[in-house]
């Protein structure tokens, strides 16, 4: 396996692990797979945060969201940085379609670790997907 294949299965493992954390767990669970301080750039601000800016428990009940159906796709990769393409559906228990969510992800591996330095989400409701 070349050196960027194991890149590329480092940041997709952690893309699956991040997934279950998002999908059931805390925002600590989900802040681990972050570098502090990170990027998220919203609607019509760049914000700099020392904290994961979502609650995953508040937004699961906010939007009676139970699972998301994802595909993440490493676009650039290097040795230090990573870009991630992730499409995702989220769904109640039943299925039904809430939302899709497509995201841009960037990685940055520091001391050995690959973890996310910023992201930005495009959200589709259902109605409009």
């Amino acid at each position: 396996m070349t050196r960027r294949e194991t890149a590329v299965n480092e940041v997709l493992s952690i893309m699956r692990d991040y997934q279950a954390a998002f999908e059931s767990g805390t925002r600590d669970d989900v802040q681990r797979f972050v570098h502090l301080p990170v990027t998220y750039i919203a609607e019509d601000t760049v914000q700099l945060r020392d904290r994961y800016p979502f609650d995953p428990e508040k937004l699961r009940q906010h939007l009676n969201f139970d699972h998301v159906d994802m595909t993440s796709d490493v676009l650039h990769i290097d040795e230090t940085k990573a870009h991630v393409l992730i499409t995702g559906k989220r769904k109640r228990a039943d299925d039904s379609l809430i939302e899709t969510v497509e995201s841009i992800y960037i990685f940055q591996r520091r001391d050995g670790e690959w973890k996310i330095v910023a992201f930005s989400g495009v959200r589709t409701p259902a109605a409009d997907s």
